[in-house]
């Protein structure tokens, strides 16, 4: 197994370890500067209207991917990534899964990186375009939240 491999597989498995990210159903295909994550087009999470997909399922696909294309450009180990602002376009409703989500690093300072993402269908369509910044900071400046 490859170092990417095995960090794509221990991603996957830190995604299924936290209860929303595995009831999305979110899968990590490829980790670095261009960071791809998908989701299954599935019941749980369509929108109130038939045919649609809840926008805060796609704010947060955008969100998760665009936070681990940053991972690589800090200390992990003792510091994390928190978003700061985040503007998210929302183009179309899907027509069939899965849904693909894509971000890049296009911004990296001391504390704050800057990335941009897209969200695509299972046809290739554009379903949202988002930019998000993060801040990042410390583990010991943040909240103990159990």
């Amino acid at each position: 197994m490859s170092l990417d491999d095995a960090l794509i597989e221990a991603s996957n498995k830190h995604f299924r370890s936290l209860p929303f990210h595995d009831w999305l159903g979110l899968q990590l295909v490829e980790h670095g500067p261009t960071t791809v994550v998908t989701m299954a087009l599935s019941d749980e999470v369509r929108g109130a209207v038939p045919g649609t997909i809840h926008g805060g399922v796609l704010a947060t696909l955008a969100d998760v991917t665009s936070a681990m294309t940053v991972t690589g450009a800090f200390d992990i180990a003792t510091e994390w990534p928190v978003t700061t602002d985040m503007h998210v376009r929302y183009l179309r409703q899907p027509k069939s899964g899965p849904i693909t989500a894509t971000a890049r690093l296009v911004h990296r300072g001391r504390r704050i990186l800057s990335t941009e993402c897209s969200i695509v269908d299972g046809e290739g369509r554009d379903l949202v375009r988002a930019t998000a910044t993060y801040m990042i900071v410390t583990m010991q400046g943040l909240p103990d939240l159990s």
